[in-house]
């Protein structure tokens, strides 16, 4: 389920409920986002070429929207700073073990090798954990292909409600 809302409307500041679209709690802040439409499906295949051609195309045919005032509650902020915690202290985790299991197992060892690689993707998976902080993450949505509409996923049933009254909508 996604709620949708005009992204001219959003744009200028307006039409967004003063609700958490995450959690439908009333919001307690509101920080800038900007939100974009996902690559076209076509463009996935440059990816078997390179993934350079595939960023390229991937941001020339990118819409863009800019919500100035986007509601959050106090749960998203506390998300944010779990979600970073988290991340950094994984990736901490992971470097200390690849830096200490490289100097104290004996590298003939069997398990040398696992564990290095088991710490390298604890290094990775708290890099992505630590990438999903943003403002635009946690508010999930994204715009649509012609870029007149802003799909916000799996809204809490109190955002959708609110959004789905209003007379601009699309």
């Amino acid at each position: 389920m996604t709620a949708r809302l005009p992204a001219s409307t959003v744009a200028n500041g307006e039409g967004v409920p003063p609700i958490c679209a995450k959690h439908g709690d009333p919001a307690t802040r509101r920080r800038p986002v900007s939100f974009r439409s996902l690559p076209p499906a076509w463009s996935y295949l440059l990816i078997l070429l390179a993934v350079l051609p595939f960023a390229i195309v991937a941001s020339i045919f990118q819409k863009r929207v800019r919500v100035p005032n986007w509601p959050f509650c106090a749960k998203c902020g506390r998300l944010r700073v779990l979600r970073l915690l988290s991340g950094i202290g994984l990736m901490l985790l992971g470097f200390v073990g690849v830096i200490g299991f490289s100097a104290v197992l004996p590298p003939e060892s069997s398990a040398t090798g696992v564990v290095v690689i088991f710490c390298f993707l604890m290094l990775f998976a708290g890099l992505v954990i630590a990438g999903r902080t943003g403002w635009t993450t946690i508010a999930s949505g994204y715009v649509s292909m012609d870029g007149s509409t802003l799909h916000v996923r799996r809204p809490h049933p109190r955002f959708a409600e609110a959004t789905a009254g209003r007379p601009d909508r699309p």
